[in-house]
């Protein structure tokens, strides 16, 4: 469970911080002509790789 709070809180925390480039990575996705759609999913399958890696280590 304490893991699952630290990583609530650095999702948290990293949403606070980048909020404010919110404009630059909308501009940076468009260049790269990736929706935000695509960009919510690919972080999905990324969130839940690194989340795999963490569960191997720990376990």
């Amino acid at each position: 469970m304490k893991i699952i709070s630290i990583y609530i809180l650095i999702a948290g925390c990293l949403y606070l911080i980048t909020r404010p480039y919110k404009d630059n990575i909308d501009q940076m996705l468009a260049s790269v002509k990736l929706s935000t759609f695509d960009a919510l999913w690919l972080s999905y399958v990324e969130g839940m790789a690194v989340g795999g890696i963490i569960m191997l280590i720990i376990s």
